[in-house]
């Protein structure tokens, strides 16, 4: 959790490049080394496009940190920037904690068998006589189906559904159940702006940033499904969402004036967005409780600390037995650069050996520890494993530099050749600070701290979001 996802559209980023969407024979060559890819300036101006109009850097809103700037000058009309979509269930985004779903699971029970109960009163006496003699199992099922508070979505009074942050980055409308996440390059560096010009808030004038892109379909570049030959967007959601290939959705983002170079480019998310956000911030307070009065929250927000704040103040590492007395905010853990492959085949044999030895001996006994050993690439991200220090020592007499002693531990995705086997205590010494870091367990960062905004960036303005997607009824 907290990691950047990378995905790889070499492929199609050069198609749309050249102007290859539409070639058949690119793509039935596909990665085909031999195909002439040079193509005619004047032919690459018509059927092109340009992919780096866009480049990231520091936005001029205090607020927004990075946004997308023009990498050159844009003419009013000239498409910015390409964006390619691919198709989200809204509910694959809602989610809820391990607590929370034991809450669930224990109210949908005793709901079940209050509607069991109610059956049963309900029944005249002739049903209540077969009830008797068949069971009311039947009965109930058919009743929880037509139940009007749908069982299996409701949730305990006051407890609502957690949002994935990536919802914050989808395009979406408050009447339809499909997500398009956009994975153009930089366009998720876009940050909002009104279209509309403000000029007075209360009695200041204030120069508000105006939206300078807007967005349409890029009807040049949307490509029909493979297998019915229909157009994605004349889909419903349950069709759409069963293609074989999400791909083939391109939107594009267009100047609505012109557009001078490493001006930011801003696009406007739409009157629900704006008001959810104005909402978020009014209410929002650094020292106000996770728990919002509904009981379902997590630790107050005085009790959290980043991960990036503890890295900065903790310059010696506790070992566990401190931490018994002193421990770190329940928010982090901590982590440490190790391969379990690296350069020592005998790691499994001696792991097995010191474990035997372990189990035969008093907890008296003197811990044997494997070095710790510096190597290309140790540093790489893919290394860092959580650990659980037990002992430090200066690394030279009297001095200040320290060197730690942690029991190493296994997390998921490593290759089996890196994953200490089951049953194990696998200790290294010798470990420096450097190699240590501070890391914010899943769902704790500050973007998932109780109230953090979550919201589409919406369409429903804008005139291009497909009817035929519209499936949701409106709250009003």
């Amino acid at each position: 959790e907290g990691g950047e996802v990378w995905v790889d559209r070499w492929w199609w980023h050069q198609r749309l490049a050249l102007g290859l969407a539409n070639d058949k024979d690119i793509i039935n060559n596909n990665h085909d080394d031999n195909y002439n890819y040079k193509k005619d300036v004047r032919q690459l101006r018509q059927q092109g496009t340009c992919l780096d109009n866009l480049q990231p850097g520091r936005s001029s809103h205090p607020d927004h940190g990075r946004g997308a700037m023009a990498s050159r000058f844009l003419p009013k009309g000239s498409i910015v920037a390409p964006v390619p979509v691919l198709p989200v269930p809204r509910d694959e985004l809602r989610y809820l904690r391990k607590k929370e779903w034991k809450e669930v699971e224990k109210w949908r029970k005793k709901k079940r068998k209050e509607m069991e109960l109610k059956t049963i009163t309900n029944l005249d006496d002739q049903t209540k006589a077969e009830s008797r003699e068949q069971g009311v199992g039947k009965k109930v099922e058919t009743i929880e189906e037509d139940d009007g508070d749908n069982t299996e979505a409701a949730l305990p009074p006051g407890m609502k559904w957690r949002q994935q942050l990536l919802l914050n980055y989808c395009f979406g409308h408050v009447n339809s159940s499909v997500l398009l996440f956009p994975y153009g390059l930089f366009v998720n560096f876009i940050n909002h702006a009104s279209s509309e010009v403000v000029m007075n808030l209360g009695d200041e004038k204030h120069d508000a940033p105006v939206a300078n892109v807007g967005l349409r379909w890029s009807d040049r570049w949307v490509e029909r499904d493979t297998v019915s030959g229909k157009d994605p967007r004349t889909m419903s959601p349950e069709e759409l969402f069963s293609r074989p290939n999400p791909a083939g959705l391109v939107l594009e983002y267009v100047a609505l004036r012109d557009i001078r170079p490493n001006e930011e480019i801003l696009f406007d998310y739409g009157s629900l967005w704006a008001n959810a956000w104005n909402e978020h911030v009014r209410h929002h307070s650094a020292s106000s409780s996770d728990d919002n009065g509904n009981g379902y929250g997590s630790p107050p927000l005085n009790d959290y600390t980043p991960a990036y704040i503890m890295e900065e103040v903790a310059t010696n590492l506790r070992t566990a037995e401190e931490q018994l007395t002193y421990p770190y905010p329940d928010n982090v853990f901590t982590a440490c650069f190790y391969r379990y492959s690296d350069g020592n085949d005998d790691h499994y044999d001696d792991d097995k050996k010191f474990n035997a030895q372990s189990i035969n001996t008093n907890s008296k006994t003197k811990t044997r520890a494997i070095p710790w050993k510096m190597s290309r690439g140790l540093f790489d991200m893919t290394n860092l494993r959580p650990c659980k220090v037990i002992d430090r020592e200066p690394i030279q007499t009297g001095g200040k530099k320290m060197a730690y002693t942690a029991i190493i531990q296994n997390r998921p995705g490593l290759s089996p050749e890196e994953q200490i086997p089951k049953g194990v205590k696998h200790i290294v010494s010798g470990i420096p600070r450097e190699a240590f870091r501070f890391v914010d367990r899943p769902y704790t960062s500050d973007v998932h701290l109780e109230g953090a905004f979550r919201q589409n960036i919406g369409l429903e303005s804008l005139g291009v979001f497909p009817t035929a997607w519209l499936d949701l009824k409106s709250e009003e």
